[in-house]
């Protein structure tokens, strides 16, 4: 899991409570991942009981931290966490290990364009110009942030991830318009000129109707 890994190499860093976790993790990623307190908390929890960090409360009667805000005002909120040989372990561990898999292609986009069916086509079309537009104010931001590469070496970190963000987004508003491109030329318009034809009186149904009169 990503976010248990992230939280220990911040742990490795230096202690930190679960909110300082959180504010440090959205300052790298929180452009495109945010996380809720009990998120991290429940994360801390796991990592405590399978002994990869430990918990320090905070001694009775210690001034609040300047960063804690009213939600995190409880002792156990205000607990410091600090990363435990086993964390260290498994932190390295994870670094070193490959991927194993392709990341999934599980977007709601997709899902909806299978299951489209071809009356509903104009519906999709709309939806996805809505995302087009979506993404590509998402890229031009992206492409602001990525204009200079930074010097440090956690300005070059956060850089890489906006980079790598912003061809995603560059690839998601390709296959967007291969999308909207190929759909609107869906054979939904030879179907309706087949059904005019259908409507269309035969010659030989005219000349009878003809003769009839005569």
């Amino acid at each position: 899991m990503p976010v248990k890994h992230a939280l220990l190499a911040l742990l490795a860093e230096r202690d930190l409570t679960g909110y300082e976790l959180k504010l440090r993790f959205e300052r790298v990623l929180g452009e495109f991942w945010q996380l809720n307190s009990g998120q991290v908390y429940s994360t801390l929890e796991r990592l405590r009981r399978a002994g990869m960090v430990a918990r320090r409360l905070p001694a009775h009667g210690a001034p609040l931290s300047a960063a804690s805000d009213a939600a995190d005002a409880g002792p156990s909120a205000r607990a410091a966490y600090a990363i435990r040989p086993r964390g260290r372990q498994a932190l390295a561990a994870w670094m070193a290990a490959p991927i194993g898999r392709l990341r999934p292609v599980r977007d709601p986009l997709y899902v909806k364009l299978a299951f489209c069916p071809s009356e509903q086509v104009a519906g999709v079309l709309r939806t996805f110009a809505q995302e087009t537009r979506r993404y590509r104010e998402a890229a031009e931001t992206l492409r602001a942030l990525v204009a200079r590469e930074p010097m440090s070496h956690g300005g070059r970190v956060r850089w890489l991830v906006t980079a790598a963000a912003l061809r995603s987004y560059e690839a998601q508003l390709e296959w967007l318009d291969c999308v909207q491109r190929t759909l609107a030329t869906a054979p939904t318009a030879p179907i309706a000129r087949r059904g005019a034809r259908a409507l269309r009186p035969r010659p030989t149904d005219a000349l009878e109707r003809q003769d009839a009169v005569a």
